[in-house]
């Protein structure tokens, strides 16, 4: 899988771009804040619909955009990518809303398209898949379980069109079931009748639960494979990572979606009484973590700096080697101003993985020195200043 063109109009400090991609490796190089990082951004929300930078759509229309004829500014990515099944046009339009007087809100809208035809944002994920390695991800190992959940949320949602809406489902069901337990909580609603009103969300949220938790053990018993050896390679020996799935109740061994589903059901039953006097679902994947062991230590608590930025490079190129193991197709790869990050003999282990054939990788750097003259002779190099893309 590669992307053979991207094109951006008022994205970022881009005006306008329009860039050609090599398939194999591109290093985009310039000072900071001069859109290097932009375009790897643009290629991941094409992937994922979610910027990995902000949480608001309305940020990425460039601050300077006008709008045109009296519509509000906006912007527009479009990629051409070629995969294995055919080539595919992938296209997203942030506009920018404004209120009655046309004044600019803090609101925007989202037009998505696939091959020129509207489609919902959940389509366009996995159209396109990607992973994104940048120097925050060490928060990957010693972050917040968000950071976890999410990590194996975007990996399965690329690969399974299936776990994305199931994933947009629970979330949804959370959300009302939430709002329902601080009503109680709060005694703006009679407590009466508890058990049945939240029968039909219980059994909606054990289900969709059920599905996302066997997908997730499924994904990290395939990662232990993966990444074990990977992280010996990249540490210099010593016994191999383990990844342990730390659910937030007691599973008893249950593995497939039906029996983990009813597993959940049981486990809210018993769990009424504290989530009415938290007001908050207590169960379910929205809770759960990842535990990252060499040895019974737990990195993401005992670890070395280098021990850790070797557990996330190792997610990471276990990540890649995952979609490309399901899907039979390599995913393109981001790297975002990593290789300072790393000593030498990971920032081999990195150069190593993205040299292998069929591998798409856009790299990004501040200068050149970071990089063997051997290595910038067999890739193509580009230099980025004040929103524009030159030919080194």
């Amino acid at each position: 899988m590669d992307v053979t063109q991207l094109s951006l109009r008022d994205f970022r400090n881009y005006q306008r771009l329009d860039l050609k991609l090599a398939p194999e490796i591109t290093l985009l190089y310039g000072p900071n804040a001069a859109g290097k990082t932009s375009v790897l951004e643009a290629l991941f929300y094409l992937a994922t619909t979610r910027s990995p930078r902000v949480s608001a759509d309305r940020e990425l229309v460039r601050w300077e955009a006008v709008g045109e004829a009296g519509v509000p500014p906006f912007t527009r990515v479009a990629a051409e990518v070629r995969r294995q099944t055919g080539k595919v046009r992938l296209e997203v339009i942030v506009q920018r809303r404004a209120d009655e007087d046309g004044q600019l809100t803090n609101l925007s809208s989202k037009l998505v398209r696939i091959d020129k035809r509207p489609a919902r944002a959940l389509d366009l994920v996995g159209q396109l898949r990607v992973v994104l390695f940048t120097p925050a991800d060490l928060t990957l190992v010693d972050g917040p379980p968000a950071e976890r959940r999410r990590y194996l949320d975007i990996t399965l949602s690329q690969l399974d069109p299936h776990y994305v809406r199931t994933l947009a489902h629970f979330q949804k069901i959370v959300q009302q079931r939430n709002s329902l337990l601080r009503a109680w909580r709060e005694r703006r609603r009679p407590p009466r009748s508890v058990d049945d009103e939240l029968a039909y969300w219980d059994q909606e949220l054990s289900a969709a639960g059920g599905y996302l938790l066997a997908e997730r053990l499924r994904a990290v018993g395939e990662l232990n494979d993966i990444v074990g050896p990977l992280y010996q390679e990249i540490s210099g020996g010593g016994a191999p990572l383990a990844i342990d799935y730390l659910p937030s109740l007691d599973l008893l061994g249950v593995k497939d979606s039906g029996g983990l589903a009813a597993r959940m059901g049981q486990g809210l039953r018993e769990q009424r009484r504290d989530e009415l006097a938290r007001g908050q679902t207590l169960l379910g994947p929205h809770r759960d973590d990842l535990a990252f062991t060499v040895g019974a230590v737990n990195l993401g608590r005992y670890g070395s700096r280098g021990q850790q930025r070797s557990v996330a490079l190792a997610l990471k190129l276990g990540e890649a080697a995952l979609m490309r193991q399901r899907a039979g197709d390599a995913p393109v790869l981001l790297l975002d101003d990593v290789l300072s990050e790393l000593d030498a003999q990971r920032r081999a282990h990195l150069l190593e993985a993205i040299r292998r054939p069929g591998q798409q990788t856009l790299l990004s750097a501040t200068d050149l020195s970071d990089f063997g003259a051997e290595f910038l002779s067999g890739i193509t190099c580009l230099r980025v200043e004040d929103g524009r893309v030159y030919p080194a």
